[in-house]
């Protein structure tokens, strides 16, 4: 019997398929299920047909192929009871997404991992971005009455001293408030833009 809904079938790959191993480093074990498998999957027959006997769940296999990142499982999960799990290691959706939860900064990049669950360029990154706001560097530009100036990390200031509006971090406005501004003033949508915040 398979451990808990993830596959079963022969341990190793067949030999005609050994070449998507070897050339592309890959493993079609179908444990862990990328867009890598989906994409060959599609190009090749005799690797869908692989793919659709290592996976236990059938679900599973229709969402990997649909591109969907999770299915509903006929097996609940034995901590949470959820019966939502994700193609790439039939694990729990629900006990995946609260253990872990992905918290992002003002222009969508997620940030809130600590240093081990990020990868070493990613954490680098993101100190060189925060030393090279600490040490000032800015960028603005005019749009119309209106200056926007971006910071490294991604915070976005406006200001328009000829109509009284000094906005110091656009990320502290609710959405409502930055829907108003836009449709009164159409020069922040451009601002927002050319900041990268749509």
């Amino acid at each position: 019997m398979p451990r808990l809904g993830h596959r079963y079938g022969p341990k190793g790959c067949p030999p005609e398929l050994a070449h998507y191993e070897a050339r592309l480093g890959i493993s079609l074990r179908a444990d862990k299920l990328t867009r890598r498998h989906r994409q060959i999957a599609q190009a090749d027959p005799a690797v869908a047909a692989h793919l659709q006997r290592r996976i236990r769940e059938l679900a599973r296999y229709e969402a990997l192929m649909s591109g969907r990142t999770h299915f509903t499982s006929d097996t609940a999960c034995g901590r949470c009871g959820s019966c939502t799990r994700t193609v790439y290691s039939a694990s729990c959706w629900a006990c995946a997404t609260t253990k872990r939860p992905l918290r992002t900064d003002r222009s969508g990049r997620v940030t809130g991992w600590s240093p081990s669950l990020r990868s070493r360029a990613g954490w680098l990154a993101l100190c060189d971005e925060r030393r090279r706001e600490r040490e000032g560097e800015r960028h603005s530009r005019a749009f119309g009455p209106f200056t926007a100036t971006t910071t490294p990390t991604g915070r976005l200031s406006l200001s328009a001293p000829s109509l009284g509006i000094n906005v110091p971090d656009m990320g502290t406005l609710p959405f409502d408030s930055i829907n108003n501004l836009v449709r009164l003033h159409p020069e922040v949508l451009d601002a927002l833009r050319w900041a990268g915040w749509t």
